[in-house]
């Protein structure tokens, strides 16, 4: 069974990226990047990259993850409290160790595409 279904498909996603979305917009560091955003559509086209990632166990081109940040201006400090908030939602959503570390690896791998002060 695939990462995405063990834990109870879109439904658990969903709620788990509520989580995450309600923490970013709470951290002094994080909140300004969703001002004025439509975070529905946001969480929806986050929820169907985890879906692809945790189902099929792949990454995202490089170069898409690129271009879909690099108007942002995300610091390193930013991605480092995203990647930290990140990582207490899956602990409080009592996903296992080896799945967090599994997750957090393949976002962390993207920090040079996505930190702009590298």
């Amino acid at each position: 069974m695939n990462l995405f279904e063990k834990y109870g498909g879109a439904s658990f996603w969903s709620e788990f990226l509520n989580s995450v979305y309600t923490s970013l917009t709470a951290s002094e560091l994080t909140r300004h990047h969703f001002r004025n955003k439509n975070i529905s559509h946001i969480k929806e086209m986050l929820l169907g990259l985890l879906e692809v990632t945790l189902v099929s166990y792949s990454h995202i081109s490089e170069e898409s993850m690129k271009k879909s940040h690099e108007t942002l201006d995300i610091t390193s400090e930013e991605f480092d409290e995203w990647i930290s908030i990140y990582r207490q939602a899956l602990r409080e959503n009592k996903i296992a160790d080896q799945d967090v570390m599994y997750i957090i690896n393949i976002l962390s791998s993207y920090k040079g595409v996505i930190v702009m002060d590298n």
